[in-house]
């Protein structure tokens, strides 16, 4: 029988054979190779991107993560794939359904992922990718879930496309490295862009989340 591509894939990972600069460890127990075989396989069935999976399986192995912390990070990714999926409908592309389990990773709500993709309306699928990844960037920057949330939001309810969203990440990196705060930097370029892209609005600034009381 013919091994399915993500079989032969996640083989060679566990195998050893991905990654010269892996971590010193044991291969990953035969057990365990046919737990993550069923967790891909099941994925699939299901109809969620497989690739994802495989990814992350890659990095446990390069990290030299045990087997059951391996195990526990796919099984949460398949968790959060679903409710990604749930979320935004089955049109959503493997891209999107990527992007937006990451955005739940990072503590974005279901009903947000879905606001945003109603915010994105008829705009291509690239540029809804584009705005979860700049979200989870974002996050990852020390920027607070709810001000990214709403930064990307007003963006995409202003047809922002992938390069704008690209630049907001670029711009907000080299804001922050230059001693700006994340939450200053995301406030004034969100403004610019939305000025940009709506020249009506330029007394539009980017919703802020009311204060902790």
């Amino acid at each position: 029988m013919r091994l399915a591509p993500w079989t032969v894939v996640l083989s060679a990972i566990l195998n050893g054979a991905v990654g010269a600069q892996a971590a010193p460890r044991e291969r990953i127990s035969p057990a365990t190779q046919v737990t993550l075989d069923r967790l891909i396989d099941s994925a699939r069935v299901a109809g969620l991107p497989t690739t994802p999976l495989v990814d992350k399986v890659a990095e446990g192995t390069l990290k030299g993560a045990d087997d059951e912390r391996i195990v526990r990070a796919v099984r949460t990714l398949v968790r959060e794939l679903g409710s990604a999926r749930a979320a935004l409908g089955p049109s959503a592309d493997a891209a999107v359904l990527g992007a937006a389990a990451s955005a739940l990773h990072a503590g974005v709500s279901e009903s947000d992922l879905q606001h945003m993709a109603r915010a994105g309306g008829d705009a291509p699928r690239a540029a809804l990718a584009s705005a979860l990844v700049t979200l989870v960037d974002l996050v990852a920057k020390q920027v607070t879930v709810a001000s990214a949330t709403h930064a990307i939001d007003d963006l995409l309810n202003h047809r922002a496309n992938e390069g704008q969203f690209a630049a907001l990440r670029a711009d907000v990196g080299r804001d922050i490295a230059a001693g700006r705060s994340p939450e200053q930097s995301l406030v004034s370029r969100t403004t610019a862009q939305l000025r940009a892209l709506d020249p009506a609005s330029l007394d539009v600034m980017p919703r802020r989340p009311p204060a902790d009381p």
